[in-house]
């Protein structure tokens, strides 16, 4: 099989999965995460090189504190299973997130994760956490101001959170119900020509076989 370089994943629909089975929202995140740990084995079985995983956009901030709490106690069990995986993928965290933690742990797990992941080539996950592409391009823009340097579209792209990342060969997004639409600009610089894809499962719901059918 031809090796398949980026493939970005929307996970939406977490808690109204949880609020139709009565549920805390913190627990379709929470099956969430584990089940997005087997839909990256599986993208990665299937020769993706390159996964984006869109846990949170700019919305952080008007999330109930115990959903945020949550989403941050997440994100401490992930970067230090991170820290203790032997599967070669370099890791990297993106996005807005240091806005919204106030866990003085989570910042040093995740630069010790990425010195630890980063000279892993073979696949790599990109984990985007209170991510906005409109805030990303600003950001960029606003560092290049800084230096007194002409913003050009190549200068914006190479001074993005998500610089790193190639161009989307699919992106996916999940727990849609009868309204098919993008997600709040959603890697606006490294969609060209990418396969869009809309499901109704949600990502709580996930199944290896799902999985398989999904990403295939």
């Amino acid at each position: 099989m031809p090796r398949l370089q980026c493939l970005a994943i929307i996970p939406d629909g977490n808690r109204r999965w949880a609020k139709k089975r009565g549920l805390p929202a913190i627990e379709g995140h929470r099956r969430s995460l584990y089940n997005g740990r087997r839909i990256l084995q599986v993208a990665l079985e299937h020769s993706w090189q390159v996964v984006v995983w869109c846990a949170s956009r700019s919305n952080l901030e008007s999330r109930k504190k115990e959903e945020k709490d949550f989403f941050f106690w997440m994100l401490r069990d992930e970067l230090r299973l991170r820290l203790r995986r032997t599967d070669k993928v370099r890791f990297l965290l993106r996005g807005a997130w240091r806005e919204f933690c106030n866990d003085p742990i989570i910042p040093e797990l995740a630069a010790a994760v990425e010195r630890y992941t980063s000279t892993h080539h073979e696949h790599q996950l990109t984990l985007l956490l209170g991510y906005d592409g409109e805030q990303d391009i600003e950001q960029a823009a606003q560092k290049l101001h800084d230096q007194g340097i002409r913003p050009t579209r190549e200068l914006i792209r190479a001074n993005l959170w998500t610089a790193h990342l190639p161009n989307a060969d699919m992106i996916i997004r999940t727990g849609v119900e009868g309204d098919p639409h993008d997600s709040d600009a959603f890697l606006p610089l490294q969609r060209k020509n990418a396969q869009l894809s809309y499901t109704e499962i949600s990502p709580p719901r996930k199944r290896k076989r799902m999985s398989e059918s999904w990403l295939a």
